[in-house]
């Protein structure tokens, strides 16, 4: 059965921006404005969402919890202990990628379909080149700050080798003050571009197929155009996300998929108001733009 809708947006967030000669791609006549007021708007949709589908929703988070923890024990057994914490915090550069399971499950809720586990493990099919290529390209990114994180425990801590005890000894030291701004700054500077061409890459080319590239390059727009609702969706997550992390997992199993399914619900408001609530467009076309 199809619920009612829950984001009521206004008449100027439903307005979308007009055509413009000068959009590097056409995509991106799709997104509309919005401001800080519609952010708990996708909270509310998103935690309807979840309460609605607690088994399917929580299960599907398990599988990433799990594996979090499997990398964890794997760093530590392996005596690289100080990998544990840069690969928790890279969490939140993945996170676009682990949200496809939550975007399905939203979108069959919607369209009052049978919302099952096996379709939101398996939500890639609908774009499986451009959400492989963008799971890869994450993959990378992750790997890339591994190493920087080591590196910058290198240049603050030289000569000294990266363990629990030693690292806890000089938190309070000038090295470790220094260390944790270096890493800070570095992993703000991750988390902010990833947001940028990923807020809305993922649903985008599960919802509409359209291509890797184009999706990255509308997704950055539509969060630079909207930045005062989506510098409150950042901090949101970031909150979020601690809450779950500091939690030893636990608490993932609620904030991960409510971010999920609220993230849908912003992608829907922001740009596809051109559909009704559940539908998705055919393969390789943008409703509204010739």
């Amino acid at each position: 059965m199809m619920r009612d809708k829950i984001i009521t947006p206004t008449k100027e967030t439903l307005t979308n921006r007009p055509m413009k000669a000068n959009f590097l791609v056409k995509e991106m006549a799709l997104v509309s404005d919005v401001g800080p007021e519609d952010v708990w708007s996708w909270l509310t949709a998103g935690w309807l969402d979840l309460k609605a589908n607690t088994v399917v929703s929580v299960s599907y988070a398990a599988l990433f919890i799990i594996f979090g923890l499997i990398l964890s024990f794997g760093f530590y057994f392996m005596g690289w202990p100080y990998l544990i914490l840069p690969g928790l915090t890279g969490f939140l550069l993945v996170g676009p990628a682990v949200g496809i399971g939550f975007y399905e499950i939203s979108r069959q809720y919607a369209a009052g379909e049978k919302v099952s586990f096996m379709a939101a493990v398996t939500a890639a099919r609908y774009n499986k080149l451009g959400i492989f290529g963008f799971g890869v390209a994450l993959a990378f990114v992750f790997q890339v700050w591994i190493r920087i994180s080591f590196t910058v425990f290198a240049l603050n801590f030289p000569g000294i080798m990266p363990e629990w005890r030693i690292i806890l000894t000089r938190a309070l030291s000038m090295e470790g003050v220094y260390f944790g701004i270096s890493i800070a700054i570095v992993g703000a500077v991750f988390a902010t571009c990833i947001f940028l061409v990923g807020a809305f890459a993922m649903p985008m080319m599960m919802d509409r197929k359209s291509v890797l590239l184009p999706s990255l390059i509308t997704s950055a727009y539509a969060v630079t155009q909207n930045r005062n609702a989506m510098l409150l969706w950042a901090a949101i997550i970031v909150v979020f996300t601690g809450i779950g992390l500091a939690t030893a997992g636990v608490g993932l199993i609620v904030t991960l998929p409510l971010i999920g399914h609220a993230t849908w619900h912003a992608y829907k408001q922001v740009m596809s108001e051109d559909l009704p609530e559940g539908e998705s467009h055919p393969t390789g076309t943008i409703a509204g733009i010739e």
